[in-house]
């Protein structure tokens, strides 16, 4: 049988977009209140209801066990090539639990590619798979590799609150940060995480991110892929689509209408995002 694209739950795929191109999500854990959902059986509104009453909320990667299970399921189906993509292995385990697998099971070529992306970012790597599925896997990693080398994700976050909970500040520099109304934007390349918080207005926010970007693209002579995405701040990513496409006329942008709450409890309510990447 021909290759087998797996991904993780966090790229967020669109349901048809899966169903036509025959792939397997792999679905990370959110956990409440040490009760655990899988990642789609619970919604952003509950994850946020969560994070609003004080409830403990946290995330954890699939099972080292659920990915060896799905790769001989994949052997037996006669799959011979799998291509299994997953967010940065900076930010989760997901990675490593796939790599764990894949050296666990004989007879089927496996791949683990580790995006170091997350979300919307790491879906591009998917819409590339997809496009070169026909060709044979190296060629296909080898795209993903210019692709990962060419890529960007930045996250705006409307307060400090989910840097405070998560150890990336304290809360005295939360405290103050929120009294001064700062949106910090956190930045992630190569999988590495850099957080500018030195905003206060949307913008200055969008200003910043729209001059980031055309300093990157107009060194590009390349297809450029832009995707957008928001937890439940529909008029704040719909400002940021008018400075990005006043600013990129010719370049498509598609706006995500949701999120993985696996992104979103990491992110906050009144986030937005972007990432692209140029082939």
């Amino acid at each position: 049988m021909s290759l087998k694209i797996v991904t993780d739950s966090t790229f967020n795929l669109d349901q048809d977009f899966i169903e036509e191109n025959d792939i397997h999500v792999v679905p990370l854990n959110v956990i409440v209140d040490n009760k655990n959902y899988l990642d789609g059986t619970i919604s952003i509104d509950d994850v946020i209801t969560a994070l609003e009453e004080g409830k403990k909320v946290s995330t954890s990667q699939p099972s080292p066990s659920t990915f060896e299970k799905l790769f001989n399921d994949l052997k037996s189906e006669g799959y011979k090539d799998v291509l299994c993509l997953t967010l940065s292995s900076t930010l989760s385990g997901t990675y490593q639990s796939a790599m764990i697998a894949k050296n666990e099971v004989e007879g089927i070529n496996i791949v683990v590619f580790d995006t170091l992306s997350a979300a919307m970012g790491a879906e591009i790597f998917a819409q590339i798979a997809v496009r070169e599925k026909e060709k044979p896997i190296e060629e296909i990693v080898s795209k993903l590799e210019v692709i990962r080398n060419n890529s960007g994700l930045l996250f705006n976050m409307q307060n400090l609150n989910v840097l405070k909970s998560s150890g990336r500040i304290s809360k005295i520099k939360a405290t103050i940060g929120n009294l001064l109304r700062v949106k910090p934007i956190i930045e992630y390349f190569d999988g590495k995480v850099n957080i500018n918080s030195k905003f206060r207005t949307d913008s200055q926010v969008f200003k910043w991110i729209t001059q980031k970007m055309k300093a990157i693209f107009e060194k590009v002579n390349t297809k450029v892929h832009i995707i957008v995405a928001h937890i439940k701040a529909e008029e704040r990513v719909e400002k940021l689509l008018n400075f990005l496409k006043e600013s990129f006329p010719n370049i498509p942008i598609k706006l995500k209408s949701s999120i993985s709450p696996v992104i979103a409890i990491n992110v906050g309510y009144g986030g937005i995002g972007v990432a692209w990447s140029y082939e």
